[in-house]
C-alpha cells in the first residue's frame, strides 16, 4: 500500500512495516487482543488514521525514544507508553531551529534520490520503501511541532507488554539517546530497535550521545538468551536487518572507542560529523564542540 506520504509493507501476517521514505519507519504489531504501534513518525501526515484501516484491534503507540521524528504522530493514540527515562523527555519541544534545519536539508535529499532513480530504475523498482517524495501538500513547516505528549504510562526494563498471543520485553539500550528501548518477542523472535541498531548511519554525536553506553546496549542485545530471527529498525537503507547487524554494531562501536580513523561528514541537520564506517555500520560521532547539539529546548 503506499499513500502521498506513508508506504505500508506487510511483513509478515501480523507485521506491518510503515515507513516514511528517507524519515522513519513505525512498526505495527498485531496480536489477538491488542496491536501495538512501535513509534509514531515525524507527525508530517498524522499516522492513526492510517493504522485504524490496517487493524480493528484496539492500538496503543510505543516510542522507542523521544527524539521528534519517533513521537511526532503521539496525540492519535489515548495509550502511549515510553521508557522510564523517557517520561520527562517527551514533554520537551524540539528547537525550531533544529526542525528547520531538518527540513531545508531535504530538496537536496530529494534531488539525490531522483538523480538515482534515473540512472538505475530498477535498483530503487525493488524497494518502495525508499522512494523519496516531497511533502504533501498542505504541510506547514511552520506549524509542524512534533513532541510535547505526554505518555500515559512508563516501562521499566524487564516488564512486558501483552498483545494476547504475544509478549513484548523491554530492554533499556540507551546510546543513541538516553531513553532508548528495545523491545523483544523473545518467542517469536522479533526485535524492535528503534535508533539502537542501524545499517548505514547510526547517530551517536548528539551532547546527550553516549558511544559506551551504545556499545553496552548493543551487547546486551548480542547476549540475549532468546534467539533473534529479524531485526525491524527505526530507518532505511533496510530497514528488516539481518540478525548479525547487532555483532557488527558492537565492534564497530568498539573500534571508534579504540580510536578508529574517521573522516568529516554531515548528518542530516548540516553538522559536520565524524563519520567511521565499519562495515555495514557507519558510527557518526562528536568531536564533543561543534559537532555536538541538543535535540530539546
Amino acid at each position: 500500500m503506499r499513500t502521498d506520504w506513508f508506504v505500508v509493507r506487510q511483513v509478515t501476517r501480523d507485521l506491518w512495516m510503515i515507513a516514511e521514505p528517507a524519515h522513519v519507519v513505525n512498526w505495527l504489531y498485531v496480536g489477538s487482543e491488542l496491536a501495538l504501534l512501535v513509534d509514531t513518525g515525524t507527525g508530517i501526515v498524522p499516522i492513526a488514521p492510517l493504522v485504524a484501516r490496517l487493524t480493528d484491534q484496539p492500538v496503543t503507540a510505543v516510542n522507542t525514544h523521544y527524539h521528534f521524528d519517533h513521537v511526532g504522530g503521539n496525540a492519535g493514540f489515548a495509550e502511549r507508553l515510553a521508557g522510564l527515562r523517557g517520561g520527562p523527555l517527551l514533554e520537551r519541544a524540539a528547537p525550531r531551529d533544529l526542525l528547520a534545519r531538518y527540513l531545508a536539508a531535504f530538496p537536496a535529499i530529494i534531488a539525490d534520490a531522483r538523480a538515482r532513480v534515473a540512472a538505475d530504475p530498477d535498483a530503487f523498482a525493488l524497494s518502495p520503501e525508499t522512494d523519496v517524495r516531497d511533502f504533501p501538500a498542505g504541510f506547514d513547516p511552520h506549524a509542524w511541532l512534533p513532541g510535547r505528549v505526554a505518555a500515559t504510562a512508563l516501562l521499566r526494563e524487564g516488564e512486558e507488554i501483552d498483545l494476547g498471543d504475544r509478549q513484548l520485553r523491554v530492554i533499556d539500550t540507551p546510546g543513541h539517546s538516553p531513553d532508548g528501548i528495545c523491545l523483544f518477542d523473545e518467542r517469536h523472535g522479533v526485535l524492535f530497535a528503534g535508533d539502537t541498531l542501524m545499517e548505514g548511519a547510526l547517530y551517536a554525536h548528539y551532547d546527550e550521545s553516549s558511544l559506551p553506553d551504545l556499545r553496552d546496549s548493543a551487547a546486551k542485545l548480542a547476549a540475549l538468551e532468546a534467539p533473534v530471527h529479524m531485526i525491524c529498525a527505526g530507518h532505511i537503507p533496510r530497514a528488516v536487518a539481518e540478525t548479525t547487524l547487532i555483532a557488527e554494531t558492537v565492534a564497530a562501536v568498539e573500534r571508534v572507542l579504540d580510536g578508529a580513523p574517521y573522516v568529516l561528514g554531515r548528518d542530516v541537520f548540516g553538522y559536520t560529523v565524524r563519520e567511521t564506517r565499519v562495515g555495514r555500520v557507519w558510527i557518526y560521532h562528536s568531536d564533543g564542540a561543534g559537532s555536538s547539539f541538543a535535540l530539546h529546548d
